[in-house]
């Protein structure tokens, strides 16, 4: 009996070294049938613009081509990352999509004590120096009053 208690506390001891962890324990060779270990997919690349804000190509202040790009102009646009600002009025920017290469916004407009919902497409020309700005849908994207870009 004495021989089985001595035995007893041998093998809880290595049962709680097995159950600890088997860190520095060697572990077995993969087998060659086993083939190489498999890789985690690709990660997606970030997107460049974040979800509902303007592209960063269309940012900054816009007149007419013939304006003066005073900002008492009455066809100037400030477009920022989440607004546009009219010469009357102000719209807080919905949603933002790609059509081909036009970018389409919408747009929770409020101006001279009204509030509406608006659209607009924008289309950059001449190397991102003209902006026309159409209806959603239009086959063309002329502008009859295109925008230049201001300076800063």
């Amino acid at each position: 009996m004495r021989q089985a208690i001595r035995i007893l506390p041998a093998a809880l001891l290595a049962l709680t070294l097995a159950a600890c962890g088997s860190e520095s324990a060697p572990q077995p060779a993969p087998s060659e049938k086993s083939g190489p270990a498999p890789v985690a997919p690709a990660t997606p690349a970030a997107p460049t613009t974040a979800p509902n804000t303007i592209p960063a190509d269309f940012l900054g202040v816009w007149d007419y081509e013939k304006g003066s790009c005073d900002p008492g102009s009455d066809m100037r646009l400030d477009i920022g990352q989440d607004r546009f600002e009219f010469y009357e009025s102000v719209g807080a920017v919905k949603a933002v999509r790609t059509e081909g290469e036009a970018t389409v916004v919408d747009l929770a407009m409020e101006g001279e004590g009204e509030t509406w919902e608006q659209s607009l497409r924008l289309v950059l020309k001449n190397g991102g120096d003209r902006l026309h700005v159409t209806e959603p849908g239009n086959a063309s994207d002329t502008d009859a009053y295109p925008r230049k870009r201001c300076p800063a």
